[in-house]
């Protein structure tokens, strides 16, 4: 209810707004790939003591409870998710897991394995609600995307058709002026014409004109010697002639009138028939998603910030006091040259771990190593606290801060239950402490791969640790020590 709320409240910026590409995914089928990618996280090691998978589990649910609590329902329904994988698939193949000594411990996870089942199923119910709310508000975004473009493609092609049809008949009008031009031209040439006639009537002269009141002689056609004689041509006196027509009156020569210029017939220039402008007109019914055109989405594209938030590292914050605090416990083995070692034990909250007690356990210590023993006891305690193992801290009495061969196998196991694990390390003699985590991939390859016990060389090229970036220091928080030796 909430989240509809929210994306009620909402539904106006969300429309401007690139929406997530997960939300474009099916319900269940997003819930599908949240479940395959929390099980391809899990890997059991068999060099690692099972015991220690058993206390990770432990560690899972916490913080799982933690992510429910604060309504991170992805993030709970992962660890949820990866726990029952780790003890129903993986973790029954480790060779110790048959041992008597892992009795309790099976049995345990057995009776929490139900409850862990149906919380998974009701965070499960929830996800498909807000999942499918995601993918509601997904596909009604969509739809009124498409129709927006639909309606900004029509109104372009409308402001394209007009102006392709104001310029046809800008040029149509260009073309009827130039044809009245020539027609205007044409008129004023026949005009000169007519006037020119009219003047060359006027101005002919009598003299000029031809006389018909005597018989034309011939002298060209009387000296041809083929024809007869003269006197046989002309008739006598007593020979009557013809009678010829009274001429009453000249008559001029008639003028032909020049001849009337034919205009050029003006084909007028059809106007192209355009279809009607279509009018932007709202869309009654939503274009529908063609969603078999729509690319497969891996389960990294699908839970990005899921993925981001699993592969970075969450901050460890740490009260800066702690390492004097831890070292004024630790002083009477230092001065007797004896390892110290202790529990970094931190609350989850809002996706940062907090350290908020260094618990001591039983132990035995070496000038160059330290053992813990009795880690029920230590359990017991970080239980009652609901408190979550994020590393360890120890002395190097007469050495420097680093990390030896035997401190990165003791590391190791820790990193590998919990990636952000860091190993702090105290080097009262000259004054260091570092805060130390295996490289990885490099660091957390070899030292898990390798097999040799005691010190013994690693090849340190690329190094095999570091300093830590995820860690803070808060000298404002208070950093309690718990010593149970």
């Amino acid at each position: 209810n909430e989240y509809k709320s929210y994306l009620s409240a909402n539904r106006v910026l969300l429309m401007t707004k690139e929406l997530p590409c997960a939300w474009s995914v099916e319900p269940r089928e997003r819930v599908k790939a949240l479940t395959e990618l929390s099980s391809g996280s899990v890997q059991v090691n068999d060099a690692i003591p099972v015991k220690r998978y058993f206390r990770s589990g432990v560690e899972l649910e916490r913080m799982a409870k933690v992510y429910e609590e604060e309504k991170n329902y992805e993030k709970a329904f992962y660890l949820y998710c990866k726990y029952t994988t780790l003890f129903v698939e993986c973790l029954p193949k480790h060779p110790q897991y048959r041992s008597p000594d892992c009795t309790n411990d099976r049995r345990t996870v057995r009776s929490k394995l139900t409850s862990i089942f149906d919380r998974a199923e009701n965070i499960k119910i929830i996800l498909l609600d807000t999942y499918t709310e995601q993918y509601k508000t997904w596909v009604t975004t969509e739809n009124e995307k498409r129709i927006a473009e639909e309606k900004a493609r029509r109104a372009e092609e409308a402001r394209r058709q007009a102006a392709e049809d104001a310029k046809k008949k800008k040029e149509m009008e260009a073309r009827e002026r130039e044809l009245a031009a020539e027609l205007e031209q044409i008129e004023k040439q026949l005009e000169e014409t007519r006037t020119m006639a009219t003047k060359a009537i006027i101005t002919t002269p009598a003299s000029a004109k031809p006389k018909f009141d005597r018989q034309p002689t011939y002298p060209d056609l009387m000296a041809d010697p083929r024809l007869p004689p003269a006197s046989k041509l002309v008739p006598s006196a007593s020979q009557a002639l013809p009678s010829a027509p009274p001429v009453t009156m000249a008559t001029a020569p008639s003028v032909t009138p020049v001849a009337m210029a034919t205009a050029p017939t003006i084909t007028p220039v059809a106007m192209t028939t355009t279809q009607p402008i279509p009018a932007v007109e709202m869309i009654s019914k939503p274009p529908s998603i063609d969603r078999s055109t729509k690319p497969q989405m891996s389960s990294t594209d699908m839970f990005g910030d899921l993925m981001k938030d699993d592969a970075a590292h969450r901050t460890i914050i740490v009260p800066g006091s702690l390492p004097d605090k831890f070292l004024s416990v630790c002083l009477d083995n230092t001065q007797k040259n004896i390892e110290t070692c202790g529990i970094l034990a931190a609350k989850l909250n809002s996706n940062n771990f907090t350290v908020t007690h260094v618990i001591l356990p039983q132990q035995r210590g070496t000038p160059d190593s330290c053992q813990t023993l009795a880690e029920e006891q230590l359990f017991e305690y970080q239980d009652k606290l609901d408190l979550i193992t994020v590393g360890w801290i120890h002395t190097h009495p007469t050495q420097s801060a680093f990390l030896s061969s035997v401190d990165l196998h003791t590391h190791c196991s820790y990193q590998l239950m919990l990636k952000e694990a860091i190993a702090i390390v105290c080097a009262p003699k000259h004054q260091q402490t570092g805060i130390f985590s295996l490289t990885d991939p490099r660091g957390m390859q070899v030292v898990s791969q390798c097999t040799q016990s005691g010190f013994h060389p690693h090849p340190d090229i690329p190094p095999l640790f570091e300093d830590c970036k995820h860690v803070k220091l808060d000298r404002t928080l208070p950093a309690q020590i718990i010593d149970l030796r």
